[in-house]
């Protein structure tokens, strides 16, 4: 039954000329011309006592979260790719989905590779958590003195006076340190060239008129708005379902599932 999903999904992205084949099925041995990309530890299982409406909408959420984390690690900015599940085969244009945000809404304010380098550590702290436990975190992308001005340090910055080469956030052999310092409270301050200017701080904005979606925290609101009030771009890390979310102008512009994780 795999194989012939597989088989199937390969000849319609052939068809359409999908870039992709997103699999949420079992891994299993398939050689195909269209690169084949696995997504892990899905329990689709749940999916066989509801109706197939029910059944094609999930899916379809679970393909745009897929789309969105290929986009952002893959670099795939546009076409097609093919999703193969065990009860259906769907076909998601980057293009003309409305609800994709691609990362190139924000290059006014911060370098699309800067950008991506913190929604890929973003996510893998999502997935991760630290010493076998969820944690939860945020960056502020933007002008440090404009960040400062709206936050305060309750703690020794970890990052003063340390060579720029180990504060850029691009480089993924510095992402283990900002992992264990995610533990800490506060946010951590990204400038524009995605160097790390400190962690640990805390944000002396109130998002008490901010209108967000219900079940958004203190951390959540007051990214949001100290983005509505200086040009800046803020991502956060959920500790409780390890969403990832990006805001700016006080809203929130893009989420991303982590429990939809691909295999790199």
């Amino acid at each position: 039954m795999t194989t012939t999903m597989l088989n199937a999904a390969a000849a319609l992205a052939e068809e359409v000329g999908a870039k992709a084949i997103v699999s949420f099925i079992e891994p299993v041995e398939f050689t195909c011309d269209i690169p084949v990309i696995w997504v892990q530890d899905m329990q689709l299982d749940v999916l066989r006592d509801l109706t197939m409406h029910d059944i094609l909408e999930i899916s379809e959420r679970h393909l745009h979260d897929a789309a969105v984390q290929i986009y952002i690690t893959q670099k795939y900015e546009s076409g097609k790719v093919v999703g193969v599940f065990p009860y259906a085969i769907l076909v998601y244009d980057i293009n003309q989905e409305k609800e994709f945000i691609s990362v190139k809404e924000f290059d006014d304010i911060v370098p699309r590779d800067v950008m991506t380098a913190v929604l890929q550590l973003a996510l893998e702290i999502a997935v991760e958590g630290r010493e076998g436990r969820s944690i939860g975190t945020a960056f502020i992308i933007g002008n440090t003195e404009e960040i400062y001005t709206h936050s305060h340090s309750a703690i020794i910055n970890p990052y003063q006076g340390h060579r720029k080469e180990v504060r850029d956030i691009t480089n993924r052999n510095n992402w283990e340190s900002v992992k264990e310092f995610a533990q800490l409270d506060g946010v951590f301050v990204v400038d524009t060239t995605g160097s790390i200017q400190s962690a640990g701080r805390y944000i002396d904005v109130k998002g008490d008129d901010l209108s967000l979606p219900p079940g958004m925290g203190g951390r959540h609101r007051a990214t949001a708005s100290l983005t509505r009030i200086i040009p800046a771009v803020g991502v956060t890390i959920s500790e409780s379902g390890g969403m990832v979310r990006v805001f700016r102008n006080g809203e929130c512009w893009l989420t991303v599932r982590s429990d939809v994780r691909i295999k790199n």
